[in-house]
């Protein structure tokens, strides 16, 4: 066999790095040391950052390892979570939350208060108003809704809006801010769930870089909505579920590219008027459309569904389907690649109307509906089944 080429490199070989020369010294006998504490020869900055993405309670007990990082976790930005994980009991976590921002300094990378009490509403007001909250980027605060209780959202919690970058609501009312104007221009990430938006408070919100809106149980007007959307120029990705007060959704917007209703959800009519970007459309469950669904434009729209007779009337540009029947079929959508229907039988008809408006489809999901599923185990029980065997669903 021939012999192997020499290597590319010099033949004297280089000089070791200093934690390898370091590693290679044998260490003194009994000293107990296996090494040398390469995470502990990080600089500062490093350090600082990873204590932040510790679970809150971790972070702090890093005081302790060494005299070294005693003074890191006040020199990192705050991740103060007041979950199960800080303390099993709540009294004793309440505590907690006041003592860290009593002793750090800020800034604040998150705070994440779930579950709170009725009665902790002035005390929280308080912790928002902390020093070591400055510069906060992340907010979650989640009341405890009690019986569907919904309860003001301290005023104090708005003051992060110029340095918020994802943020989520439960359970609150946002007050009425008819005489001001409140811009998140960092804010990518809203949810809420359970909140009152009023039309006062509505156009005073601007969310010019906002990606991701998820609204679930919220009490709006569409008027509100509309108003809220109009003012979210970058959002992409918009859901809607279980909303009170909503009876007709126009949407326009150069940027959205995906609208789902994953769950129940009660309208007249919903327009997708011009979205340019759409790509995912995703209507109603069957169980709880009872509207209109036009859409007027969507030209890059690829996943359709579900499609069900929950939907009185579909429009697709001119084409009209009349609970799952088609009307006429004079516009075709050949972009979309994916078509979630739901049929309430062996409606053959009803697919092939679905087909030539979307005669460039790669995957086609028909869902059999439970009603009837359960309908047709019974006529198959009753059919065949002797009467002493016969079983109630």
């Amino acid at each position: 066999m021939d012999a192997l080429p020499p290597p590319p490199w010099p033949a004297h070989a280089p000089k070791k790095r200093m934690f390898e020369r370091a590693g290679d010294q044998e260490s003194p006998p009994g000293s107990g040391s296996v090494g040398l504490d390469l995470i502990g020869a990080l600089p500062d900055a490093v350090l600082c950052t990873i204590i932040s993405l510790l679970p809150t309670k971790d972070g702090a007990r890093t005081q302790a390892v060494d005299r070294q990082w005693r003074p890191l976790w006040r020199s990192a930005p705050l991740n103060l979570v007041a979950d199960r994980d800080l303390s099993g009991n709540k009294r004793k976590r309440v505590a907690y939350v006041s003592k860290i921002l009593a002793k750090h300094p800020g800034p604040a990378l998150r705070l994440d208060l779930p579950s709170i009490h009725q009665s902790l509403y002035g005390k929280v007001n308080r912790w928002l108003r902390s020093q070591a909250l400055t510069d906060l980027q992340e907010l979650h605060l989640d009341y405890d809704g009690e019986e569907y209780m919904i309860f003001p959202l301290p005023l104090s919690a708005l003051r992060f809006a110029p340095t918020l970058g994802v943020a989520s609501f439960s359970c609150c009312s946002f007050p009425d801010l008819s005489t001001q104007f409140l811009n998140f221009p960092h804010l990518k990430q809203l949810s809420m769930y359970m909140v009152t938006i009023s039309d006062l408070s509505a156009p005073s919100l601007h969310f010019p870089l906002l990606k991701q809106l998820t609204m679930r149980g919220v009490t709006i007007s569409g008027e509100a909505l509309h108003s809220m959307l109009s003012r979210c120029l970058s959002l992409e990705s918009l859901l809607l579920d279980f909303n009170i007060g909503i009876a007709r959704i126009c949407i326009s917007s150069p940027t959205l590219r995906s609208i789902s209703f994953p769950g129940t959800f009660f309208f007249k009519e919903l327009v997708i008027e011009d979205t340019p970007c759409l790509e995912r459309l995703l209507p109603p469950t069957p169980d709880h459309c009872m509207g209109t669904v036009r859409v007027i434009r969507a030209p890059k729209l690829q996943v359709f569904g579900l499609v069900s007779k929950g939907i009185s009337k579909l429009h697709i540009g001119t084409t009209v389907f009349q609970e799952m029947i088609a009307i006429s079929v004079t516009t075709t959508m050949r972009t979309v690649k994916v078509l979630v229907i739901e049929s309430v039988g062996p409606n053959l008809d009803a697919v092939i109307g679905f087909l030539k408006c979307f005669p460039c489809l790669e995957r086609l999901y028909v869902i059999v509906s439970n009603s009837y599923l359960l309908a047709r185990t019974n006529e198959l029980r009753s059919t065949y089944l002797p009467p002493q065997r016969q079983i109630e669903v």
